[in-house]
């Protein structure tokens, strides 16, 4: 994919559409984050969208089920956009203000937080394996504690309405290197083993 971020939206209020892109299953903490969004919608935060990019193939009926009656259960600001390609992800990512990962499964180094930093996008993620070593809570994203709605709510709520702190956390991404300087690093890495080797 092309390593241009995409442009962030154009806006004067806060920054409140929040994306979860990925499949959807048990362990990807969707069921969670749905259930946030309700709690959020029950209080009164209408502002805050939350948009649900993937599908759920090859699960469970009990699973799917439970995803119909969550998403149902949601809120009008919530709406499962359905599977996307993934020359779609740029398009995609110029709609909404944050990433959201919220698996409850000790991920290893998820593509969709680095696609997010690719596009500027910080990530909303659980603070458990490979996500919280690659999103620095209050650097250039946030934590919150897997499989907990009322908390992940509350990390959505202050993403949305917390001053300064969108702009700020973009500030800390560090966007991925490419593939050519990826290529040189590790091209370097040889060149040493096989110095250290000869020697």
């Amino acid at each position: 994919p092309s390593q241009t971020p995409v442009p962030h939206r154009h806006t004067h209020g806060s920054r409140n559409r929040f994306g979860y892109f990925g499949n959807l299953n048990p362990w990807k903490g969707i069921l969670p984050l749905l259930q946030s969004a309700k709690l959020l919608h029950a209080a009164g935060e209408t502002g805050i969208e939350l948009r649900i990019h993937g599908g759920a193939p090859f699960q469970s009926e009990s699973f799917t089920t439970a995803l119909d009656k969550a998403l149902a259960e949601a809120g009008a600001n919530v709406t499962h956009c359905g599977p996307y390609r993934r020359e779609e992800m740029p398009g995609l990512m110029a709609e909404i203000d944050w990433v959201v990962m919220p698996s409850i499964w000790y991920e290893n180094a998820p593509l969709v937080i680095q696609e997010a930093f690719q596009h500027l996008r910080p990530v909303i993620t659980s603070n458990i394996g490979g996500m919280a070593e690659m999103v620095r809570d209050g650097v250039d994203g946030l934590h919150a504690r897997p499989g907990d709605p009322r908390h992940l709510a509350q990390v959505l709520r202050r993403a949305a309405s917390e001053d300064g702190l969108w702009h700020r956390l973009v500030g800390g991404i560090e966007p991925p290197s490419g593939m050519d300087d990826c290529a040189q690093a590790h091209l370097a890495l040889f060149d040493q083993l096989k110095l250290a080797e000869a020697a």
